[in-house]
């Protein structure tokens, strides 16, 4: 199975990189202009660059020459001669992208001042296999300094997630040195000089800023793990997995796995970018799977995510057999892939009435737009900037966080499902038990009007056993469809229990009650017409009819208005106030007093 995959994804990479020229082609129609414009230099030969001690990241390029390397095999004595064909470099032939070749840069620099300069140069995309530096020394040999991703941490000069070289040009001299590049990955030589005070004052602002990223990734993780351990939600932990795989993978990418979590592991340091990659990835999808519903809204999308994820399986399995150069650029484009489809997928859950799709198109619109602007510059065709080189984690922090508003939405979701009742998706009991004090208190303290119905089907019990549960089931919903079509807001209709129901009535009055009562009792037995006949009966209560003011007395007086209904024959509308009256009647008639109000067990019991 495994060497199946290996074979799939070797011959994947070449359609892959026939298709990805095109893309990027369309890409420049859009884009392109800034580069087109872009200033030229014209000598054929780079300027000195002039040291100062007042440096602050000073970017090389018409000071930089480039030779390509096709075939590897050069050396420093074949390349620091002056036939050697080095070609000025500009801002975008410095962005190589994907090579096989070798690449040679050129610099000189020049020391005007009457004392030694120190400057230190420094490659800011650290993701390259081989870097070389060759400087003359004092003996006229030339001196090496090696890095790279694909070396021991502790071989670099400065212990920087970058590659740093110190440089030290006597007083009133020039100097030449020569950078070798050499990656499976994409290279993009993005050289700068800064003096040391400057260098120290920059890496502690980018200190800051990769302490907000990585501060707030932390936050994520821990507020959805604590999230999920309340809720046992699986959307939350694939969310967790997700921000803790791409979260260690941007670690990765931008150099600080490799100077703090894996100093002496290059081997893994560069397979673990296409293994995070490819959990980040199976994590995303499962996470879009659950959060849109996509099995229930979209099934054939959700089988073509888990044919994603089962090639994003495959890839991460290859990791350790494929070499570095095979996998990056098919894996690269699955990513691309699909975070395209899952925005495909979050536009078809919106559009099925999905509230957190709405939050989840958003996030990976962000995501996506950092992506493809860091994939141009991977490519050469956009140059390395702050915002290139960092666009794709700025996107991931926006989009990380635009996922977290994902999950609030699904908490209130699932908040939502638990305070509903499944057949008929009205509120349920929980919901009625906590709406109705709340409506009673408001009307108590604005002296609004407050009523209440409780009505159930008449005779359930029987017809369940005529017809069977499957029919019972219907009646019941026949019930819920009557109480959403003239229950509107402010009132609130649940589903009580069993075949039960209780409507929430804040500002109606007696009489409003009584109308809405009667015209629901109507609209259920006239539903019975073209199938099984039901007939419900209904109590109607009111706050200013009861002597003590609370929720639980107006739910009493409510439910004996219900239990006298039944009384009296069924599929008829009784308020509490005319059971106050008859018994007024009685009691003045010398009869015997009438029953005090049942609770709710008692009246149910006599369906």
């Amino acid at each position: 199975m495994l060497s199946r995959a290996v074979t799939f994804l070797a011959r994947l990479s070449a359609p892959l990189r026939r298709l990805a020229p095109l893309a990027f082609s369309l890409s420049i129609l859009a884009t392109g202009s800034a580069i087109l414009l872009a200033p030229r230099a014209a000598a054929d030969q780079a300027a000195a660059f002039a040291l100062s001690e007042t440096m602050a990241q000073e970017q090389l390029i018409g000071h930089l020459e480039l030779l390509e390397d096709k075939t590897g095999q050069l050396d420093i004595a074949d390349v620091a001669v002056p036939s050697a064909a080095f070609q000025l470099a500009s801002l975008k032939s410095t962005n190589i992208g994907f090579t096989p070749s070798v690449w040679w840069a050129r610099l000189t620099l020049r020391n005007a001042s009457d004392q030694r300069l120190v400057a230190m140069l420094r490659q800011t995309y650290p993701l390259i296999d081989y870097v070389d530096l060759y400087e003359r020394a004092e003996d006229g040999n030339w001196q090496r300094h090696s890095t790279g991703d694909r070396r021991k941490f502790a071989e670099r000069d400065i212990a920087h997630r970058d590659f740093i070289f110190p440089l030290a040009v006597p007083a009133g001299q020039d100097r030449t040195y020569y950078l070798r590049y050499q990656s499976q990955g994409p290279i993009d030589i993005s050289l700068s000089l800064t003096s040391p005070a400057k260098l120290v004052a920059g890496i502690s602002r980018e200190q800051l800023a990769y302490g907000i990223y990585y501060g707030a990734v932390i936050m994520l993780l821990v507020w959805s793990m604590l999230v999920f351990v309340a809720v046992r939600d699986k959307a939350f932990l694939a969310y967790f997995a997700y921000v803790a795989c791409f979260g260690l993978y941007m670690a990765t990418h931008n150099g600080l796995a490799f100077q703090f979590l894996w100093p002496n592991s290059p081997t893994w340091g560069n397979t673990g970018l296409i293994v995070l990659l490819c959990a980040s990835l199976l994590s995303a999808l499962q996470f879009a799977r659950m959060i849109l519903h996509a099995r229930d809204y979209a099934p054939r999308l959700d089988k073509l995510a888990k044919a994603l994820q089962g090639v994003a399986l495959l890839a991460l399995l290859a990791a350790p057999i494929l070499p570095y150069a095979t996998l990056i650029v098919p894996v690269t484009l699955l990513i691309l892939l699909s975070v395209v489809f899952m925005l495909i997928m979050g536009c078809v859950s919106a559009m099925a009435g999905s509230i957190p799709a709405r939050y989840f198109l958003l996030a990976w619109g962000a995501f996506l737009a950092g992506s493809i602007i860091y994939l141009w510059k991977i490519f050469g065709v956009l140059p390395h900037t702050f915002m290139t080189q960092n666009s794709w984690q700025i996107g991931s922090l926006l989009e990380m966080i635009l996922l977290s508003l994902t999950l609030s939405s699904r908490m209130n979701e699932l908040q939502h499902q638990s305070r509903t009742d499944a057949l008929t998706q009205l509120g349920n009991r929980r919901l009625f038990d906590d709406k109705l004090p709340a409506a009673t208190a408001v009307a108590i303290q604005q002296r609004k009007p407050l009523a209440l119905l409780v009505l159930d089907i008449d005779h359930f019990k029987q017809f369940n056993d005529r017809h069977g549960h499957a029919q019972g089931d219907e009646a019941i919903k026949r019930v819920a469809h009557a109480l959403r079509k003239h229950v509107r807001k402010p009132y609130l209709a649940c589903r009580y229990g069993g075949e039960e129901f209780a409507v929430i009535l804040p500002g109606a009055s007696h009489d409003d009650a009584r109308v809405l009562a009667e015209r629901l009792r109507s609209t259920v037995q006239g539903d019975g017409a073209d199938g099984y006949p039901i007939t419900i009966s209904i109590g109607v209560g009111s706050l200013e009819d009861c002597e003590e003011k609370s929720a639980d007395k107006l739910f009493e007086a409510t439910d004996f208005a219900l239990y006298t209904a039944k009384e009296q024959g069924r599929n008829c509308c009784v308020s509490f106030r005319d059971c106050q009256s008859r018994r007024d009647e009685s009691n003045a008639a010398g009869a015997a007093p009438t029953m005090s109000p049942p609770t709710m067990n008692a009246a149910t019991s006599n369906t």
